[in-house]
């Protein structure tokens, strides 16, 4: 008699595919409200930010692509328009990929427009820097001789009323680094100890079970967990926006999958079974 539980951990990839896109679209579509718990590592973040001295410049670091702006644009804009809610002024610079430096500014731009913050006043984009352990090191020292111009107007940094007394790291309010890549270990070794300013985290979901060590001593003070953990931003700064939307099908899709390999295990474990017989031989 044919095993009726061994299709189980055969399913079609086809049929996986459309259950799965029609989640994504439901739940983009659809408002479906679900619990969305915010933890420490979120809360941190928002905190150090929340309480960040207004007399001194805020950096937000950025490594980040098209390949992984899924993820790293919406931390972004949640920690950028939680800096221009405070009315806190910042700077922008990318390390690692030239794509980081144009992708922030087109999202500062749009963020700056609805917040009416001016370049050179509010914000500067000190732009992409190749090497950062030479940067960050500089930093420490002289920003303004480090860094030298911006890399929009191409102006002396000394130019901008944004940089009015702002010497070097000492002078930095708040540092938050949004990253696809392991970048947190430069500014942890060469810029974190020389400054009173808070950093914090903000990578990929894959890479942040590596990071709870750094958060347990302290050195760094909060960190946004993928999309989850800038919905869970959003939730601290009472915004209702795309990324809040956006991890319902997320959290479906974790259902799914739940249930998928359940049920491959199950079909496996049914079709393993062998039926006994009596008799003899």
């Amino acid at each position: 008699m044919a095993n009726p539980f061994a299709h189980l951990d055969a399913i079609d990839r086809r049929f996986l595919y459309g259950v799965l896109l029609l989640i994504v679209i439901v739940g983009l579509l659809v408002p479906i409200p679900l619990p969305l718990a915010v933890g420490p590592q979120a809360r941190g973040f928002y905190e150090a930010i929340e309480k960040a001295d207004p007399s001194k410049i805020a950096v937000v670091s950025t490594l980040w692509s098209a390949s992984t702006q899924g993820e790293n644009r919406p931390q972004t804009s949640v920690i950028l328009q939680h800096l221009m809610r405070r009315r806190l002024r910042f700077a922008l610079i990318a390390f690692g990929d030239p794509q980081s430096t144009t992708l922030a500014q087109e999202l500062a731009e749009e963020l700056a427009r609805e917040h009416n913050y001016v370049y050179g006043k509010d914000w500067v984009n000190w732009g992409f820097r190749a090497d950062i352990a030479g940067t960050l090191k500089g930093m420490v020292r002289d920003i303004n001789e480090t860094i030298k111009r911006d890399s929009i107007e191409k102006k002396p940094l000394e130019q901008f009323p944004v940089m009015k007394g702002v010497h070097n790291v000492k002078d930095v309010s708040v540092i938050a680094e949004v990253s696809a890549s392991g970048n947190y270990v430069s500014w942890l070794g060469l810029v974190v100890g020389t400054t009173d300013a808070p950093f914090c985290y903000a990578p990929t979901s894959v890479m942040a079970p590596e990071l709870y060590t750094y958060l347990d001593s302290g050195q760094m003070k909060g960190m946004l967990f993928g999309i989850k953990g800038a919905a869970e931003y959003e939730r601290l700064l009472g915004v209702n926006g795309f990324t809040t939307r956006a991890i319902t099908p997320v959290s479906l899709s974790l259902v799914l999958l739940f249930v998928l390999i359940a049920l491959g295990n199950y079909g496996m474990y049914k079709g393993r079974k062998r039926p006994t017989t009596g008799g003899t031989d």
